[in-house]
């Protein structure tokens, strides 16, 4: 009896708190609404002022996890070479690769405002002075022996440096089958017994040199690129170049810059019309941007503009719905603005709150507009109900309406917000935002539909009141739903047992796809080139990382890290060095006196190129290419080849010295001439420089290079490249685990994935199954009935169990995004089951037979709200983003299988328990 007592005092100072607000909104509705209209107003200028997007996977992260205390020494490289511009030359066509390249850093240099950093090439100058300690022990002792040997012609080549001297040289070398030798970079020297193959390449890419110059074409090849060894370094040196150079890379540091996402994105809109622009002019060549920066941007990007478009497509979906249903634009519209100032009193107090949203939370709105227009459809459809069959005035309706209704939606909303609390229980930043966001959302909604409704109600609709029949008898009053009867509810019950049967076996053969890259679009311009460089070059933009404390410490380490079957690449300032530094400059020093007293200074000559004699030294090296002195010589079928090719090239151009302007050719072939012989000196300066250096110093390295290995605070960096998939979600557990095992501190954006996608899992999880337990425990303080309390419970359970049948029959996985669907679905599945049990708690206490219908009204509104919340989440279904995409397509499967056991299955288990 106490008991009871206690239940009536609650019960009446809950109908006196509601019929005093039912007082206040109707008789003061203007004023409820003008300040609707000022906090939605402030809530979106301050929004817009200050809201901020963050892009990082990191950002999910919370601060006070090792593994982003561990990333803040990190943080220097991780803001370099955040977009990577993958050049694809089509056919090969390596030259107007590196044009291309060039002349895109050419441009972004100037671009200082938008360009902190443009990384493209490792300048060869800068290593000139130690060149040769980058080749082997035995390629320097092999150009040792070659310079001992032809140490007298290379003094006579170099004093007397001209186009018509270097092919008497040749012709000279030729005569003595010395070619080879000399001029393919002072090859091995063969084994005792042996005779070196004659190899005419020296001579070949002169001739294409010529041939070239004498049709104006001045590109040029240098013939002396082997001068030093078979590894030169050339015009194509220093470039990063993929496996097989499949492509070239360029790595671009954006500048940082105020202002938000907005303007951080701008140096990647620029550098990509940059890149759209030039591309005009290189049909041959293939470009795209990705990069971790570029793959995190494209993401927010597409998520920000599908949810602005699948925002206003829910708004206008649930619109035309609620025009179906309530037969009239007028109840629709003051709905959407009651939710329209929810959802802008929500934005307001997140950019209060937090001041920023990020690739999780960015979901907000479409998940409010579906899951909080459900209080205002169950408040419209018993104030329909009750202003069509129980009173006589709009204000009796909307009294009615607040205190039969009003506890119910208070429950409802404060338990929809219980659900999204435990996302802050997850210890998972981008939950417990997301939690944040969307709890208030659901607490905001609730109070506009109990405040501010009612006011739009008042003032703005015109109902049809039912003069005649007054206040009509509870039978008349309810024209029931559905008509269940024994054999329905049994048919009913039995059915949905056997689906949520086989429901539970399907569940078995759901996955769980923790793969991040099929989350994003298909269509971004960062995920296509990604997808490239992982295919093709087997090579990803991430790499783990490493420190160690000395450069000594890097061999061991590197050591460790080769050995591992998940890596394939290691990278440290160590492997920019050049190895064995001390044996090799013994070999070099040693030989100082082989190169003293040759010099070439070439300052050009005035004297004109004598065609007649070049035609002459042409005419007789043609003649030692014939087939009668390859058999001479007894050359293989290769070097036949090429000297096939040798007598064509000659052919050629001797006809041109007959055909072409004489005075044309004289100048083209001079400019050629003082191209060799620079480039010449260039090379043999760099021999003389060579033999008397010192040991390369870590100091000695391009600054460029030190600050990408090399912290502020003196701990070495060391790149661990995957051998494998790293977005394959096995491989990076395996990959993660690996460099673990060798460095427990190792981190890197493969371990920031790694620790997202399973931190981001778990927390879903225990979310949805915090949510469950502290609803439930809510429910039992309200209801104080646990029968009542499960069966409140039965929508979700057996709705969630449908799911994941429907999931089974559809091919649905679970993923890093639809996963969000467990704990957002849990507050929509305990609402609907707290409508229904509080109607028919009133109906069976109103009822004097056994036999209780549930009123058209209340199915109705229940109905409509699971269509609504189907709309709302189904917006999400036309994004481009394919993990928002999979949310929606979850989300609508679960809302309608939450719905139909909302409106079937609890039905029939209420109507048996009361027959019962």
């Amino acid at each position: 009896m106490v008991r009871e007592n206690k239940g009536e005092v609650k019960e009446k100072i809950i109908e006196r708190f509601f019929n005093r607000l039912t007082i206040f909104q109707t008789s003061h509705p203007a004023l409820v609404i003008v300040i609707a209209l000022i906090l939605i107003l402030l809530s979106f200028y301050y929004a817009f002022k200050e809201m901020d997007f963050y892009t990082s996977q990191k950002d999910l992260i919370s601060p006070k996890h090792r593994l982003i205390k561990l990333c803040k020494r990190f943080d220097q490289f991780d803001d370099l070479d955040n977009f990577i511009v993958v050049i694809h030359p089509k056919n090969h066509n390596y030259k107007e690769a590196i044009r291309f390249a060039k002349k895109l850093v050419h441009i972004l240099n100037k671009q200082t405002d938008k360009y902190a950093e443009v990384f493209y090439r490792v300048n060869p100058d800068r290593f000139k002075r130690w060149a040769l300690l980058y080749l082997d022990e035995k390629e320097l002792l092999s150009i040792k022996n070659q310079l001992e040997e032809h140490r007298d012609l290379i003094k006579d080549i170099l004093n007397s440096p001209s186009l018509l001297h270097i092919l008497e040289a040749i012709n000279k070398e030729m005569s003595n089958k010395m070619i080879g030798e000399l001029f393919t970079g002072f090859l091995e020297e063969p084994e005792k017994g042996e005779n070196q193959p004659l190899d005419l390449s020296f001579l070949i890419n002169l001739l294409q040199d010529m041939l070239h110059w004498i049709d104006g074409d001045n590109s040029y090849i240098s013939p002396w690129g082997r001068l030093f060894s078979k590894r030169s370094w050339d015009e194509e040196e220093g470039y990063f170049w993929t496996d097989q150079k499949r492509y070239l890379l360029i790595f671009v540091t954006p500048k940082k810059v105020e202002g938000g996402f907005i303007n951080a994105r701008l140096p990647l809109v620029a550098l990509r019309k940059t890149i759209s622009q030039m591309k005009k002019s290189f049909p041959d060549i293939e470009v795209g941007v990705t990069g971790p920066e570029a793959l995190n941007m494209d993401e927010m990007v597409i998520a920000l503009r599908d949810m602005s478009i699948a925002t206003l497509i829910s708004m206008i979906g649930l619109i035309l719905l609620l025009c179906l249903f309530w037969g009239g634009i007028r109840r629709p519209i003051l709905e959407m603005i009651e939710l329209t100032v929810a959802l802008g009193m929500t934005t307001g107090l997140t950019t209060l709150l937090i001041g920023h949203l990020n690739i999780l939370s960015v979901t907000f709105a479409p998940l409010l507009l579906g899951l909080g227009i459900d209080y205002g459809i169950h408040w419209l459809a018993r104030y329909q109900e009750e202003i069509t069959f129980n009173v006589s005035s709009k204000k009796e309706a909307i009294q009615q309406t607040m205190i039969r209704m009003g506890p119910g939606i208070l429950l409802a909303g404060l338990t929809a917000a219980l659900s999204f609390l435990p996302l802050i229980l997850t210890g998972f930043l981008g939950l417990m935002e997301l939690g944040i966001i969307t709890s208030t959302g659901m607490v905001l909604t609730t109070i506009t539909t109990l405040f501010l409704l009612p006011a739009l109600v008042t003032l703005f609709d015109k109902p049809q009141i039912n003069n005649k029949s007054g206040i009509l008898t509870m039978p008349l009053r309810i024209r029931p739903a559905l008509k269940i009867t024994d054999k329905l509810a049994l048919l009913i019950l039995m059915s949905g047992a056997v689906f949520t049967l086989l429901s539970i076996f399907g569940a078995k053969n759901i996955k769980f796809d923790l793969n991040m890259l099929n989350l994003q679009s298909k269509h971004a311009e960062s995920v296509i080139w990604e997808k490239r460089l992982l295919c093709n070059s087997k090579r990803s933009s991430m790499y783990g990382a490493i420190f160690v404390k000395s450069f000594a410490d890097i061999s061991k380490r590197e050591r460790q890290l080769k050995a591992l079957s998940t890596v394939s690449e290691v990278h440290s300032i160590k492997d920019v060095l050049p190895d064995n530094q001390r044996k090799k400059l013994a070999i070099l020093h040693s030989m100082s006196p082989l190169i003293s007293g040759i010099d070439i200074n070439y300052r050009g000559s005035s004297d004109e190129i004598d065609l007649y004699k070049l035609d002459d030294v042409l005419k007789r090296i043609g003649f030692k290419m014939l087939n009668s002195a390859a058999k001479k010589w007894g050359v293989d079928k290769a070097t036949q080849k090429q000297m096939q090719e040798v007598r064509d090239l000659i052919a050629k151009i001797r006809t041109c010295l007959y055909s072409e302007n004489r005075d044309i050719l004289r100048s083209r072939l001079k400019e050629l001439e003082k191209r060799l012989m620079h480039d010449l000196q260039d090379k043999f300066s760099t021999i003389k420089e060579n033999v008397l250096t010192d040991e390369m110093k870590i100091e000695d390295l391009p600054k460029s290079l030190r600050k990408r290995f090399i912290s502020h605070d003196n701990m070495y960096l060391i790149r661990v490249f995957p051998s494998g998939n790293i977005w394959d979600p096995s491989f990076l557990g395996e990959f993660v685990r690996d460099i673990r095992l060798v460095d427990p501190d190792a981190i890197g954006d493969p371990v920031t994935l790694y620790v997202f996608t399973k931190a981001f899992r778990d927390a879903c999880l225990k979310a949805a199954m915090y949510a469950i337990l502290f609803i439930f425990i809510l429910l039992l303080f309200s209801l104080k009935d646990l029968v009542y309390s499960l069966l409140v419970m039965i929508p979700l359970i057996i709705g969630t169990i449908w799911t994941m049948g429907f999931m089974h029959i559809f091919h649905v996985n679970f993923n890093l995004a639809n996963s969000l669907f467990l704990p957002l679905i849990v507050g929509a599945g305990v609402e609907y089951g707290i409508i229904i049990i509080r109607r028919w708690k009133e109906l069976k206490q109103q009822s004097a037979g056994d036999h209780v219908m549930f009123p058209f009204s209340t199915i109705k509104g229940v109905l409509l709200a699971g269509l609504t919340t189907t709309v709302g989440f189904g917006s999400l279904l036309i994004s481009d983003h394919q993990g928002i995409h999979s949310l929606g397509l979850l989300a609508v499967i679960g809302s309608l299988s939450i719905l139909l056991a909302a409106i079937l299955f609890l039905p029939a288990i209420l109507y048996l328990t009361n027959r019962g």
